[in-house]
């Protein structure tokens, strides 16, 4: 992945976790950002233009879902967040 414009205007919060969010310092708006140490990106879904085929694949912190929530069929659910690892080789088996 590659900016072609606006790259100056990204900005990073970085909690001692490792926890990583990149946005844009002008509006605030999240935008892609390496997911740790892989060659994957964090893509936000409303960033997206249009509406490509998308599945769920998994579904986080289900353990502290508002009681309202009605979590889908889909997806494997995790009560907190699953190790990195565990949930790279659940996407890689779809």
């Amino acid at each position: 992945m590659s900016w072609t414009k606006g790259r100056v205007l990204v900005s990073t919060y970085e909690r001692p976790t490792g926890f990583r969010s990149h946005f844009c310092s002008k509006c605030g708006s999240p935008v892609p950002n390496p997911l740790r140490t892989t060659a994957y990106y964090w893509v936000p879904a409303g960033l997206l233009d249009d509406e490509p085929d998308l599945q769920v694949a998994v579904h986080l912190f289900v353990g502290s879902k508002a009681s309202w929530d009605e979590i889908g069929p889909d997806g494997t659910r995790f009560d907190t967040m699953p190790g990195l690892s565990e949930l790279l080789d659940l996407l890689h088996a779809r």
